[in-house]
Formats: structure tokens, C-alpha cells, sequence
């Protein structure tokens, strides 16, 4: 099996919405077979939002906070398959009300040790201000966790309400001074330096939650995907950014088995709405009419009249939304392309992962120049594709951003 796995970085709920409704229908429709978000938002409406939109997370940096895993009943065991090295967080949170939860710590202190704590439930994501947690349980786990395989972790309550944690057919702990008889919700992370991964994890929409507040932090889910290539190495990639506003969808296959029939280019780009190096083919090759004013070549590929300007990416939006056809022709079906360009749009080949161990720093940079430069292969634009892209941080100031999503929202109503 070849699958298709769509990758966004997540970051503005307002923007990302209307994208949400084509890759649903494109996952419906059996074009894409897995959505990875990537959870980089910055604030906590946007965080909230992508959590409960995108449903369980997969995996999560070493210092993402807790996620929600699932529930623990008298009748009902919780049960997770948690790859990780050391330092397995579990916070058991009882359906009591109460403000105290219990933090269950699995191979910490570098796989040698396992302890208990009560903390406030308040205090789960604030290890700055919690203090010290009181410890009610220690005990020495050489080895509990293995580093090859994931782990069988099942926590259980008996009908006197003890909970007793199992990983890989070990008895860990039994509690029997604890009482969650009215079950209690359970939450996981990572920690210490030690990623988290929930294999059992499957669905087609799932979320990936980087460490927070990284200034790029997109490097991390590259890195990702770099470490597993064995997993990954027969899929196809896509890359999106979180406000593209328009997908053709009846062309989106055809771009999907031109990148699978093409592995020369190292990336292909969609024909992207707003994108400065796509403007200027489409130009070039008469979509865009000169009253929309000259768009010239972006020295480089780089930033350009239309990267800064409002004004001309609101004309564009304008001129496409009125467009019946929403069809861009280049001056070619295929551009090959070898300075820079904005990957608003991409698709990579799983096997090339090899080469895609990023470092921290710009990924449009390393994927479009450094990367193809180093491999003598070029990158490409597909004409027959085309998708839109709201805006450039520079455009933003002065952009009428509610008019235009309106409008785009409008425009996918319309066509899904």
C-alpha cells in the first residue's frame, strides 16, 4: 500500500476552517488517506480548538503538556501501547470533582524508578509553580520501559475502587489506598527529554503536538517522520499551510500520481493562488490580466512586490473568487523550477525522508534550495492543480482577512 498523508502546521482556527472542510471531503472521497496536524498553535483559543476538531493525539514532545487519553471505570481498564524511552507521565483525573488528581510517573530518573503523586488538578501543566508534589508511592523499575517496542500500559480498578497499573504484564503498583470507584478521565505525556508516541492511535485525523513556544518549530515534525522511514517510505506526501482557502479537489489526484510518477523532482508545488513564483508563471502564461498590475519574477524566488503587498494579493483574491473556471494556466503544464520558492502546497516522497532529517531553521529554505542544490535535482510547479493561499505575514496589514474568508467559505460551500 501507497498511502497519501496530508501534513498542515496548525495555528489559526479562523483560517483553517475552510481547509478543514476540503481535506474532510478529499479523506471521504478515498484521495487522502491520513491528515497529520501538527499542533504548533500560540494561543489558547486556537489550541482548544484544534483539540477538539482533530480528536486523539499520536504523539507529542517531550514538553507538551498533558493530552487526553481516554477514561478508567470499575468495568472498563484503561489501555494504551505508548512507545517511549523513560519518564511515562499518567495523570489519573477522578470524576469526583475534586481538585486533587494523581500523577502516575513510569520509568523516570532515567528508567530506574516509578512514583505516585497527588497534585492539583490545577497544577497538572504548571511544573514551574506546583512545587513538590506530595509522593505517595515509590518503588524501584529497573527497566520498565522498553526502548524497542511499544508499551502495553493497562490501568485498572478493582470493585473496591483501587486502581493497579500493569506495563508489559508487570504488576507495577496496586493502591488500595485510593478510591476512584466512580472511574476517573486519563491523560499522558512525555517528559525529561523523552517523546511520547501512542501507537494504537489509527484514526485517519490525528494530532501531533510539538514542544510549545519555538520560534520555528516546524523542524520537529520533519524530524518525525525522518526518524521512521521504514514506517514511511512508501507514502506520498503532501504539505499544506493552514490558510489555504481554496482546493481543486477534482484535480488533486492527478496532482498525487504526477508526484508519484515524477521522483526526480525533490518537491512539486501546486499552482498556488498568492504565491509570488506562481504569480509570475501565471502571468506568463496569460491567467492574470496586465490590469492586475506586473508581477515580476521574485529575485531568488524570495518575497517580490506581491509578498508585501495587501493591495495586490486582495486584487488576486478578488479576480480569482469572480473566476468561473478557477483554472491558472503556466506557460507549461510542469515549471521546473531551482531557486526558492514558498511551499504553501507541497508534496514529498516518503523515500526521501532520508534526506529530510531538518535542522532547526527555515524548512522552505532547506526543502527548495539547500536540499535540492546538495541532490542535483530541481523542484517543480504542476499547472493543472491549483490551490489558494490567504496570506503572507507582510500582507497582513491592511488585508481584509473576514471579507475574504467569507468569500472563500462561500466558495467551498458551494462547490462540496
Amino acid at each position: 500500500m501507497t498511502p497519501v498523508i496530508l501534513v498542515t502546521f496548525a495555528g489559526r482556527q479562523k483560517r483553517m476552517e475552510i481547509l478543514t472542510k476540503y481535506i474532510r471531503k478529499a479523506i471521504d472521497d478515498g484521495i487522502i488517506d491520513e491528515w497529520h496536524i501538527w499542533d504548533f498553535t500560540r494561543s489558547s483559543e486556537d489550541n482548544e480548538w484544534v483539540t477538539r476538531e482533530f480528536g486523539p493525539a499520536r504523539y507529542m514532545g517531550s514538553e507538551a503538556p498533558y493530552q487526553l487519553k481516554g477514561a478508567v471505570t470499575s468495568r472498563s481498564s484503561f489501555r494504551a501501547n505508548a512507545k517511549i524511552d523513560h519518564d511515562l507521565h499518567i495523570a489519573v483525573l477522578p470524576n469526583d470533582e475534586a481538585d486533587t488528581c494523581y500523577e502516575i510517573v513510569v520509568g523516570g530518573w532515567v528508567n530506574t524508578h516509578s512514583v505516585l503523586r497527588s497534585v492539583k488538578c490545577s497544577d497538572l501543566n504548571n511544573f514551574a509553580s506546583r512545587g513538590e508534589a506530595a509522593t505517595i508511592w515509590s518503588k524501584s523499575t529497573p527497566g520498565v520501559l522498553s526502548p524497542s517496542l511499544p508499551n502495553q500500559v493497562v490501568l485498572s480498578i478493582d470493585s473496591a475502587g483501587a486502581p493497579t497499573l500493569q506495563v508489559n504484564g508487570v504488576t507495577i503498583g496496586k493502591w488500595p489506598e485510593l478510591n476512584l470507584g466512580p472511574g476517573a478521565s486519563v491523560m499522558v505525556r512525555g517528559g525529561w527529554g523523552a517523546d511520547l508516541e501512542l501507537c494504537d492511535v489509527n484514526a485517519p485525523v490525528r494530532r501531533y503536538v510539538g514542544n510549545p513556544n519555538e520560534k520555528l518549530p516546524y523542524w520537529q515534525a520533519y524530524d518525525y517522520y525522518a526518524k521512521r522511514l521504514e514506517r514511511f517510505s512508501s507514502a506520498v506526501f503532501l504539505k499544506c499551510d493552514d490558510d489555504i482557502v481554496y482546493v481543486d479537489l477534482e484535480k488533486l489526484n492527478e496532482f498525487i500520481e504526477f508526484r508519484r510518477a515524477n521522483p526526480n523532482y525533490f518537491v512539486v508545488s501546486a499552482n498556488v493562488v498568492n504565491n509570488g513564483v506562481c504569480a509570475y508563471f501565471q502571468q506568463l502564461g496569460g491567467a492574470l490580466p496586465d490590469e492586475l498590475g506586473h508581477f515580476e519574477r521574485p529575485p531568488g524566488g524570495f518575497g517580490g512586490s506581491l509578498w508585501l503587498s495587501a493591495e495586490r494579493a486582495t486584487q488576486l483574491h478578488d479576480f480569482f473568487l469572480e473566476k468561473n473556471d478557477k483554472y491558472l494556466p503556466l506557460p507549461n503544464k510542469v515549471i521546473e523550477w531551482t531557486e526558492r520558492q514558498s511551499i504553501n502546497f507541497i508534496s514529498w516522497l516518503g523515500k526521501d525522508l532520508l534526506h529530510m532529517a531538518l535542522p532547526k531553521g527555515d524548512d522552505e529554505y532547506a526543502l527548495t534550495v539547500d536540499l535540492p542544490t546538495f541532490l542535483d535535482r530541481p523542484t517543480a510547479i504542476y499547472a493543472d492543480f491549483t490551490v489558494s493561499h490567504l496570506s503572507f505575514g507582510p500582507q497582513e496589514h491592511g488585508l481584509d482577512v473576514d471579507r475574504l474568508i467569507n468569500a472563500y467559505d462561500a466558495l467551498s460551500s458551494s462547490r462540496l
